[in-house]
């Protein structure tokens, strides 16, 4: 069983049909080999993430997302996933991107991370911006969220 969670950490919460993202990450993680995992999504901002992002990896800027593994070696999938809505929001405005769509790249993205996927180096960000297509293609549309 994939169980998905959402909290919302200093920031307003706002309406969003939990369903598409559980199902979502369910296709992503069961295309993938997993069919038991456990995620916490937590919707934040920017100072959040920032001190995030400095504090695991020595880098003071903002970022969309950042995950985190939490299982031990062996075991099903246990993550975090942190979202700034600032960037989000921000990230919409500058692709002309509806908002939900906007969420739904940014948690594709995020479950790819938890997966192992990086995009460090060159080819391995068009590996993922390619998965982060095909899943986007394949998701429920922003009329159910």
């Amino acid at each position: 069983m994939i169980i998905v969670q959402l909290e919302f950490d200093k920031v307003n919460k706002f309406t969003i049909h939990e369903n598409w993202i559980q199902v979502l990450c369910q296709t992503i993680l069961n295309d993938n080999g997993h069919d038991e995992a456990t995620i916490t999504i937590i919707f934040s901002n920017d100072l959040t993430l920032c001190k995030l992002k400095k504090e695991y990896f020595g880098e003071k800027v903002f970022t969309d997302t950042i995950s985190f593994n939490l299982e031990e070696e062996g075991k099903p999938i246990e993550g975090e996933i942190y979202i700034s809505l600032d960037r989000v929001v921000e990230n919409a405005e500058i692709y002309n991107n509806d908002f939900f769509e906007e969420c739904k790249r940014v948690i594709i993205h995020s479950c790819l991370h938890l997966l192992g996927y990086n995009d460090k180096l060159p080819n391995d960000k068009l590996k993922m911006t390619e998965l982060e297509e095909f899943y986007l293609s394949q998701s429920v549309t922003t009329k159910q969220v």
